[in-house]
């Protein structure tokens, strides 16, 4: 896919690593051309988000079931019709992946999540929410103190996860979590995009949430590497064994027809 066929409004996904850590930002495309891609300032709290010399930034945009990436972009921050805007300078071609063979993993790990609320929108967030500067009650602020839930990571990709609760939450509401792992404990930040009901008899949660990582430590992808390794290095050896199996047994079957001649008749 050619950078300048993306429409005009369509949101794309950026990535940044950083010191460690995956960041997921999103904006609206305002204008595109063959090398470059400019898009509505990202911004929090009134700052733009500032991108480092030292940033690996990759453009992600989600056709359908089709994913087009462009990594290794240069960003940086301009004025297009007097507004500022932030812009993408790409150095490859796009490549597609199909979002369905994303590799996921099935972990089915309990952890606690937790999220603060802001009060000025009613959503749970997963960063400390800050009153605006202009706010009459700004000086009385107080700073909230985070919720937190247990429950459990079934499963994660490198894009997304799965996580079950026993809290009602909506779409576009956030969390914070850690996943444990071998490497260590992994800080994620992930948004809901939808939401169903467990109705299985049996299960300890209530609700099933597929989310978007806004945050994920670099080691995640390593992890979730390793343990597709694992997991075909066993299934190799299953079917090696079985294999030896069928050989011992075809043996075995070929020496009873040589003891008894007759039967073979």
């Amino acid at each position: 896919m050619l950078l300048e066929t993306i429409p005009l409004g369509r949101t794309v996904e950026i990535y940044v690593d950083r010191e460690g850590y995956r960041y997921r930002l999103t904006s609206k495309v305002e204008y595109a051309d063959e090398k470059k891609v400019c898009v509505t300032l990202i911004a929090a709290r009134g700052r733009a988000f500032k991108f480092m010399p030292e940033d690996n930034v990759s453009i992600i945009y989600r056709d359908n079931e089709t994913m087009w990436e462009w990594p290794n972009c240069r960003a940086g921050i301009a004025k297009m019709e007097g507004v500022l805007i932030h812009y993408f300078e790409i150095s490859d071609k796009g490549k597609s992946f199909n979002r369905r063979n994303a590799y996921r993993v099935t972990l089915d790990t309990e952890t606690m999540f937790g999220f603060y609320m802001n009060a000025s929108t009613g959503m749970r967030v997963s960063e400390m929410p800050y009153p605006d500067t202009d706010d009459p009650d700004f000086l009385s602020y107080k700073t909230p103190v985070p919720e937190f839930v247990q429950g459990m990571v079934k499963d994660v990709s490198e894009t997304g996860v799965n996580i079950c609760l026993n809290v009602s939450m909506k779409t576009d509401d956030a969390v914070f979590f850690n996943i444990p792992s071998p490497l260590g404990e992994l800080k994620s930040k992930a948004q809901i995009v939808r939401k169903s009901e467990i109705n299985s008899k049996g299960s300890k949660y209530s609700y099933s949430y597929g989310c978007v990582f806004q945050q994920t430590d670099n080691r995640l992808i390593k992890y979730i590497y390793d343990i597709q390794r694992e997991r075909l290095k066993k299934q190799r050896e299953l079917q090696e064994r079985e294999e030896e199996l069928r050989m011992e047994i075809s043996a075995q079957k070929g020496q009873l027809v040589g003891e008894n001649p007759e039967s073979a008749e």
